[in-house]
């Protein structure tokens, strides 16, 4: 069996057992923040959001007091009925003096934290979602080893089944559009463009893509900037295997 039809396969399991994203029992914001009427960062969660944690704590991680995306998921939850884009995100910034490259990263990133947010229901609108609920990025994240039981083993299937459906599946073929497969590699020929659902927005440039098995490769930059951070462990086999293929390859160019 090929690779696009091993994806196929694994598509089609995907869209008759994943469960529906019940948005029904999700209060979506329809007003808009008005970052003028914010005296003040918020300096607790609330106590509702608290309560939450303290049950799921093993699957989230809260980000620092101090940090840029701390004091966005504060005021976020204590402003909930309402949506956050990214003239909102600026006005925050420049109001509270806060010290970020990209201050979009603050506001739609909590989701890799644990907590469910606006990704994969609304495009360009951050909120989290509520009544809150756990965000499976945080499993799908390095060095998980799972030792629950067969029910929460199951739980955490679903819930990552649930998160490829939303990033794949659900958005319209209107959505879809060309972008490069390898986008750092100077080539802006037809040869190099795919087509690319609206989850590789947010990649941006990081990412070669590989649309047959849905999958993606870090450009050399993404790459060093992991190895870096310890987000990718790798043995020293596999950098002495990854040095000869890539060493082969340049002398082949």
């Amino acid at each position: 069996m090929s690779a696009a039809e091993i994806a196929k396969s694994l598509i089609d399991t995907i869209k008759s057992h994943s469960e529906n994203s019940d948005l029904s029992t999700i209060q979506i914001p329809t007003k808009r923040i008005n970052v003028s009427l914010i005296d003040k960062i918020p300096d607790d969660y609330p106590e509702e959001f608290m309560v939450f944690y303290e049950k799921n704590k093993d699957k989230i991680d809260l980000p620092g007091k101090d940090s840029c995306s701390g004091k966005a998921l504060r005021t976020m939850l204590h402003y909930r009925d309402y949506y956050w884009d990214r003239a909102a995100e600026d006005e925050f910034k420049e109001k509270f003096n806060i010290k970020s490259k990209d201050i979009i990263q603050c506001f739609n990133k909590h989701n890799q934290l644990g907590i469910r947010n606006s990704s994969g229901i609304q495009k360009a609108r951050h909120w989290i979602v509520y009544p809150y609920q756990t965000s499976s990025k945080k499993i799908m994240r390095k060095n998980f080893v799972f030792d629950g039981n067969e029910d929460e083993k199951n739980e955490m299937i679903n819930q990552i089944k649930q998160k490829i459906k939303e990033d794949y599946i659900d958005p319209p073929n209107k959505d879809w559009q060309l972008g490069h497969k390898n986008p750092d590699s100077g080539n802006s020929s037809k040869n190099n463009l795919i087509l690319q659902p609206p989850i590789q927005g947010k990649y941006r440039d990081n990412y070669i893509w590989f649309n047959d098995i849905l999958t993606k490769f870090p450009v050399p930059s993404k790459l060093e900037s992991m190895i870096k951070q310890n987000d990718i462990d790798i043995t020293k086999e596999q950098a002495l295997q990854y040095k000869t293929i890539f060493q082969n390859l340049y002398n082949s160019l």
